[in-house]
């Protein structure tokens, strides 16, 4: 599975706040966690209304989430590789052959 972790405060008491699946889904019972799935599906939303792919997502949850008393991190180098370091014909090869929905 290729997803992002949110943890908050990952300096001192490190607590899992979210997880977001390449597919767009939240899981997670905290605040964070409700406020990302809410988001996901509000096609008003400003920022994440903008994104069709669960790689999109992913890319900006893992820009956006990190700034000191959030940190957002790949669970895996894997999740890494998929999102950040494949091209896009790549990409488009990898979600086939693993037969996902990543479509928002």
């Amino acid at each position: 599975m290729v997803e992002i972790i949110i943890f908050r405060n990952p300096l001192e008491d490190c607590t899992e706040v979210a997880r977001v699946t390449i597919e767009g889904n939240v899981t997670g019972e905290t605040p964070t966690a409700e406020s990302l799935r809410d988001r996901i599906k509000d096609e008003r939303d400003p920022i994440i209304s903008e994104y069709t792919d669960g790689r999109e997502l992913l890319r900006y949850l893992a820009s956006s989430y990190s700034n000191g008393y959030v940190l957002a991190n790949y669970d895996s180098e894997e999740s890494r590789r998929v999102v950040e370091d494949l091209n896009d014909e790549a990409y488009r090869k990898w979600v086939r052959d693993a037969g996902l929905d990543t479509k928002l």
